[in-house]
């Protein structure tokens, strides 16, 4: 029998609000200023639905002299990464002790124009899933995840990440038995002296506090620089780290860039990022890329890659593309011969 209910319209699924943050415990972040998911929705498997608020003005991810200025493709990802994170333990039951390790991560902005800010904080919706990856023992031992990013009624890009995760308990042991030590945390190496910085300016960046390269070198083609983050930069080091994170790394793969021949002006397009052990605290990392121009395998003047390396073996990859931009290449000083 037909009744009146059985023409009902149903309810339009409810999008993500940006009223307040998520719990800052389900996104790995130890402030709450920190924390851009503002709201998260299952629907279903491993899908989902998130809000992020972009901020308009941040000590770091705002710190560029790009004009116009534009939200950040590393502020992009980290939104995706904690939305990820979130969706693994709401999605996927992932246990709140879980350590999760960046593997690789990628981004593809297609519409950087959407990304000018307004008068108001930005509202990110981000809609994805999250897969687990399985060992050989059926255990976990990682979450696929990708995202499409959408502003103003526009997808204004994509992102991938791949991450490892480690039980609480375990990771220690996986540390010590990678180093054959207990490695050291960045609260404890918050005063460390560090050596000659690269400029600020001839990096993008206004405050110095957000350098993370010393001083470079040009060698060649090649130009390289060690990276050294200060450790007491909260929005790099939200909380204590016995590692430099992936964000880190893939800032100065940016900053190196910057210093090789991409105009300061110019913002990300494209990162694409694997990561292939810890960047260790207590040894030199270095980074080095090719000047622009000399970029190998066709690539693109506007395209650079950029590899780490540390006590002589890689630590990963990065590849950047940049947008439009005007300026020249910024010299880094004499060649060192």
């Amino acid at each position: 029998m037909t009744t009146l209910n059985d023409f009902a319209p149903t309810a339009p699924p409810r999008l993500p609000t940006f009223t307040r943050t998520v719990e800052r415990a389900l996104v790995h972040r130890a402030s709450v200023a920190e924390v851009l998911v503002t709201d998260l929705l299952s629907t279903g498997g491993g899908s989902f639905s998130a809000g992020a608020q972009l901020p308009l003005g941040h000590g770091y991810f705002s710190d560029h002299r790009r004009t116009p200025v534009t939200y950040d493709f590393l502020l992009l990802l980290e939104a995706a990464r904690q939305a990820g994170i979130a969706a693994s333990h709401r999605c996927l039951d992932v246990p709140p002790d879980t350590a999760f390790l960046v593997n690789s991560w990628s981004i593809r902005i297609d519409d950087p124009e959407t990304l000018v800010p307004g008068g108001r904080p930005g509202e990110l919706y981000l809609s994805g899933a999250v897969h687990p990856l399985e060992g050989r023992n059926g255990r976990l031992r990682g979450v696929g995840s990708h995202v499409s990013l959408r502003m103003s009624g526009r997808t204004v890009g994509r992102a991938r990440i791949d991450v490892g995760t480690v039980r609480g308990a375990d990771y220690a042991k996986l540390r010590f038995l990678q180093r054959r030590s207990d490695p050291p945390l960045t609260e404890d190496l918050r005063m460390a002296g560090r050596g000659p910085r690269a400029d600020a300016a001839a990096v993008g960046r206004r405050n110095p506090a957000n350098v993370v390269l010393g001083a470079p070198r040009s060698t060649g083609g090649t130009v390289s620089a060690p990276v050294e983050p200060r450790f007491d930069n909260s929005s790099l080091f939200d909380h204590s780290y016995d590692h430099i994170p992936a964000n880190v790394l893939s800032e100065a793969a940016r900053q190196l860039a910057h210093l090789a021949g991409a105009p300061v002006q110019a913002a990300v397009t494209q990162c694409v990022a694997q990561f292939t052990r810890f960047a260790e605290l207590d040894a030199p990392l270095t980074a080095a890329t090719r000047v622009r121009g000399t970029q190998p395998g066709g690539t693109s003047p506007a395209g650079f890659t950029v590899d780490f390396r540390q006590d002589g073996a890689p630590v990963g990859r990065i590849s950047l593309a940049f947008g439009p931009g005007t300026g020249t290449a910024v010299r880094t000083g004499p060649e060192d011969r």
